[in-house]
């Protein structure tokens, strides 16, 4: 065989594999897209790593987030986990080569945040625990694999996302995955201008709508849901509020409507402030991701509608008589009362302004 009809054959082979590809990964790479555009838009980073050959490809993609693939715009947080000489050195002394990218992780690692994990084998060990590492802290994962996905396909969650290329030669595999990356990134250029400035303070979205809800949330896990009245916010609220973020990756918080609120019989003239100025007032605490209303007199059916992996209430709610608690326990979940290191009231507060005036 000559050298162009070696070129010709594995031109017309690489072709085949490209369109192949194409055809399987259509769907899976249309969410991906969109979900690794959500994740920057909201402030997340992209955590990318991979061995071999990979790495080439987990440095490609941090590369073109950082600076730019083909439009201008501004810089995007995304780091490629490498193996300098310090990192190295030091896994070597105490512990293995095999937790390089899990220790980098977890420095580095925030809940909501993606991981881009190449391995055309699907078998790297050191790939293996940085996916692990990263599902432990509340990151999704975006797996490009090949062949038969190896051990990592079975460590996916529904919340993650894999892009296997139906091939088993490892060039043709990471040659697909060069054109993933770019189409990945010409995705996130269409969508951040040199207009769309950085989220300065990450502040929650009120959404009433719980089928958008639900879908804005199902790549955040754990989800973490709590709900009240929050008439007059105060610092009890705030602390509970932040403590209850950091026990997953996205806090919902549920407020009762004006309507029901009336129906817990607080007072005649409870709430103070219409759901709408609460909702919007919750949506700008850090701690908050998204926040929604509901007019039954239980927020259960939007528990169930959510399912959330955690389920938080105040220090004054005991864990049996917090409102879904044997739903969210059944299904794997955790309950917990988490209590006020701040005594304060609206009751109270509200009974000292009235009090107070003249």
């Amino acid at each position: 065989m000559t050298v162009t009809d070696w070129m010709n054959s594995a031109f017309r082979a690489d072709i085949a594999c490209k369109e192949k590809s194409a055809a399987v990964l259509a769907v899976p790479f249309a969410q991906a897209s969109q979900r690794l555009i959500a994740t920057l838009q909201a402030g997340g980073q992209v955590l990318s790593c991979g061995n071999g050959g990979s790495s080439g490809d987990a440095q490609h993609l941090a590369s073109e987030l950082v600076n730019r693939f083909e439009t201008t715009r501004r810089a995007l947080p995304a780091i490629a986990l490498g193996t300098d000489s310090s990192v190295v050195t030091a896994i070597a002394n105490d512990a293995c080569y095999e937790q390089i990218f899990a220790r980098q992780i977890e420095a580095l690692g925030r809940p909501g945040d993606c991981l881009v994990a190449f391995s055309t084998s699907g078998n790297s060990a050191n790939v293996l625990a940085a996916v692990h590492t990263a599902q432990q802290r509340g990151m999704w994962v975006l797996a490009l694999t090949g062949k038969e996905g190896g051990q990592l396909a079975p460590l996916l969650r529904p919340v993650d996302i894999e892009l296997r290329v139906p091939e088993q030669n490892t060039a043709r595999i990471q040659e697909v995955h060069l054109v993933l990356i770019h189409a990945l990134c010409n995705g996130v250029d269409a969508s951040f201008t040199n207009n769309a400035p950085a989220p300065a303070l990450r502040t929650g979205q009120v959404l009433r709508d719980r089928e958008a809800l639900r879908e804005a949330c199902a790549f955040r896990r754990p989800l973490v849901f709590t709900n009240g009245v929050f008439d007059v916010l105060h610092r009890g609220h705030v602390q509970y509020l932040a403590e209850a973020r950091a026990k997953g990756a996205c806090l919902v918080v549920g407020v009762n409507s004006d309507a029901s609120v009336r129906r817990l019989g607080k007072g005649a003239d409870r709430p103070v402030n219409s759901e709408e100025d609460r909702m919007a007032v919750l949506a700008g605490l850090q701690a908050v991701d998204f926040v929604t209303v509901f007019d039954d007199d239980t927020p259960l059916k939007l528990i169930q509608h959510l399912q959330p992996d955690v389920l938080i209430k105040g220090g004054d709610w005991p864990v049996d008589r917090i409102v879904g608690a044997d739903w969210v326990q059944a299904r794997g979940g955790q309950v917990l009362s988490i209590p006020f290191r701040h005594e304060r009231s609206t009751t109270a507060l509200l009974q000292k302004i009235r009090e107070s005036q003249p």
